[in-house]
């Protein structure tokens, strides 16, 4: 999925970086999930879990730039996230940010090649139950 849009929120703070490539995933999850003796599966579905992967242009802005990386690799449970082109914000996780720094000098550093995972913790859809 790719997008034109130049802006995302974490916890209600925009980040306006260009997003080159959005990468989204339905992940349908199952509490349990049962072999039957006939072949078949029986299935306590959770639900489905819409995760992202992203891939941020370059970023000239170095104190933008580093102010994403540490909210990118905080520790903490989870953040409110709004990305472009999905209609709601939701509670999500950053699983693994990556990047590649190509030149230090004694101002700072030149990084590009950021990319990051969204996990979703808790499911978008949920099945109806009979």
């Amino acid at each position: 999925m790719a997008t034109n849009n130049t802006a995302f929120k974490i916890d209600g703070v925009t980040y306006k970086v260009h997003i080159i490539k959005m990468e989204r995933k339905g992940d349908i999850l199952d509490f349990t999930a049962k072999r039957l003796q006939n072949g078949g599966v029986k299935r306590d579905i959770i639900g489905t879990y819409y995760n992202f992967t992203l891939e941020i242009g370059v970023v000239n802005n170095q104190t933008l730039y580093d102010q994403l990386w540490w909210v990118l690799t905080a520790p903490v449970a989870s953040h409110q996230i709004q990305l472009p082109n999905q209609p709601e914000p939701f509670e999500g996780y950053f699983g693994s940010c990556k990047d590649n720094i190509e030149l230090v000098t004694e101002d700072g550093y030149k990084a590009k090649g950021l990319s990051f995972n969204i996990v979703a913790t808790w499911p978008a859809r949920r099945p109806s139950r009979r």
